[in-house]
């Protein structure tokens, strides 16, 4: 059984404590502790009188709104286990994951009924016929013990590194997620803040953002379905709803960033007391001009790392407003952190040697499986001195205090030519090379071809030279490290929460390698040694042709070839 007061059923003691105190607030729209529990007790009776059991997997599909809260409250109460599924899901998606989880309970929106496909289950139930005055209610002061390692929600990996996989979580995890946030010692969660839910349903932080703010008995504002994104409507509710608290992802400081600039927005920040960036790692060069915006507020702005296995909640560290080295600092309380190496080695955190090792996490807020797949699961633990830890599969080195400083995933680890190469030195040179000009950049191998690299840039300037790009990485990288395309792009692609899209990213024309770089040019053997050098690097290289004006580092040579 659950006790801890941290536990999500202590939304009911903060409602009989300040029953007219505000909750929920959706632009105009306000709900009291005491609405909000009346309208979730017309959810719980509906689930009840479904036949909803302890372990049930329930799915919501719902936009954001009033509905999606007492939703995900109403199955938690009852027992039941939340599923969420993003309305804006792609059908063939949709139909692969329901198939895989097989429930057969679903609250929808009106809105979004005609967007889920029925015939796959059971129950139907419209949260908006539910929420009116007339209807039953039940009484929840009965309600059903929770045990502590059942099964409380099921959320999807984001697929990055591979198929997405349904992680199951416990009223434990949830518990001592919620726990961790509220011990640490920043202090971004108390009865006094406004808390702004930005993440979307597929991401496991919107269980965070909802449940801390309401479980010491804080206020929750939302945002408008498909609205997170809108800088306009994002810097107003900041102000007008006077947010202190909010968890965003690099994607979003981007975009707001560029509004606030534009748009001489300085108030947007004024009533923010905590800022914590999670998601993916910052280029120190948009941190910088993030910063810079802040200057004159009293903003605590602090990087919180994760996993959906690991509740969300794993290092996390307060940084100064003009630190730019950016680290994903210590453990939450109550959570165990190591770092091994590739032989199994635990790596000191006193260890200033930049030794890179993957982080493996234990404590309470571990993910309990895989749902239907056993084998998955199995693998993702790991027994270290008696404790079961979770292979995150993240990379990381040690910091000259102690802290850890992201390295990368071991899914994403590049090596050129036998040597291993820091993708983010190579982006951070490329932003370098016109500074404020590039707004970011990712690097990743070509497909076709293990030994060439591919930058894709984001920039407004349209006039940016390639060349000065590639000729200022010569000068102060590797040869190996030097990328031989250059891509431009308006955006990079982002999944649903907000993160890099790596199978998004286009594939460049491998065919123009063996052109001049300046001018695309094919450019033919004069004579015969100039013929004697093309055929030995076509045939090396494996390539048809190849200009004479080419670089052959440029097109993947190198001295051992």
């Amino acid at each position: 059984m659950i006790t801890s007061r941290y536990a999500i059923h202590n939304i009911l003691n903060i409602a009989r404590l300040y029953p007219q105190k505000i909750a929920i607030v959706l632009d105009d729209q306000a709900w009291t502790y005491s609405e909000l529990i009346m309208q979730v007790e017309r959810v719980v009776y509906q689930l009840h009188h479904l036949g909803v059991v302890q372990g049930q997997i329930i799915y919501q599909f719902v936009e954001r709104s009033f509905e999606m809260i007492c939703g995900f409250l109403a199955i938690i109460f009852t027992g039941g286990v939340y599923c969420p599924l993003d309305s804006t899901l792609p059908p063939n998606r949709l139909d692969i994951l329901l198939e895989r989880m097989q429930g057969q309970y679903v609250l929808v929106h009106e809105k979004t009924r005609n967007q889920f496909p029925i015939a796959a289950i059971q129950y139907v139930i419209v949260l908006d016929n539910i929420l009116l005055p007339l209807l039953n209610v039940e009484d929840m002061s009965d309600l059903p013990v929770c045990k502590e390692y059942g099964a409380a929600f099921i959320v999807f990996t984001s697929g990055t590194t591979g198929p997405p996989k349904a992680v199951v979580h416990t009223y434990r995890s949830l518990s001592a997620s919620n726990a961790s946030y509220i011990r640490w010692d920043v202090g971004m969660y108390t009865d006094r803040d406004h808390v702004l839910q930005v993440s979307t349903s597929s991401w496991i932080i919107h269980i965070t953002e909802i449940s801390l703010p309401l479980v010491v008995g804080g206020t929750l504002v939302l945002l408008r379905e498909g609205c997170h994104l809108d800088m306009a409507y994002f810097s107003q509710t900041l102000i007008h709803q006077q947010i202190t608290t909010l968890i965003i992802n690099p994607a979003i400081i981007r975009a707001l960033t560029y509004y606030i600039e534009n748009n001489q927005q300085t108030k947007t920040f004024d009533t923010v007391r905590h800022l914590c960036v999670t998601g993916e790692a910052m280029k120190p060069q948009q941190w910088t001009q993030f910063v810079n915006l802040l200057s004159s507020s009293h903003i605590q702005l602090c990087v919180q790392y994760g996993t959906s296995e690991c509740n969300g909640v794993l290092g996390c560290q307060l940084l100064n407003i003009k630190d730019t080295n950016i680290s994903i600092g210590y453990p939450f309380p109550a959570i165990q952190c190591l770092l091994v190496d590739n032989d199994g080695t635990i790596i000191a955190s006193t260890d200033n040697s930049n030794k890179i090792g993957q982080i493996h996490i234990g404590g309470p807020t571990l993910f309990n499986s895989y749902l239907n797949n056993s084998e998955q699961t199995i693998s993702k633990f790991t027994t270290i001195n008696d404790q079961l830890y979770v292979k995150t599969g993240d990379l990381a080195r040690y910091n000259g205090r102690g802290e850890l400083v992201h390295a990368g995933r071991a899914d994403f680890q590049i090596k050129i030519r036998g040597q291993r190469v820091e993708t983010t030195e190579i982006e951070n040179t490329i932003m370098n090379s016109h500074p404020g000009k590039i707004s970011n950049c990712v690097v990743a191998k070509l497909t076709q071809n293990d030994d060439l690299l591919v930058a894709y840039m984001v920039s407004k300037d349209s006039k940016l030279d390639i060349e000065e790009i590639r000729n200022y990485c010569n000068k102060h990288l590797y040869q190996y490290m030097v990328p031989s395309f250059f891509v431009f792009l308006e955006q990079l692609p982002l999944n649903a929460n907000g993160k890099l899209d790596r199978q998004g990213l286009p594939i460049p024309d491998i065919s123009v390698l063996s052109t001049n770089a300046i001018d695309h040019q094919y450019v033919e053997p004069k004579n015969e040694l100039e013929t004697l050098v093309h055929s030995v690097w076509c045939k090396v290289l494996g390539y048809n042709r190849i200009s004479t004006l080419t670089n052959f580092s440029s097109i993947g040579g190198y001295s051992l070839l």
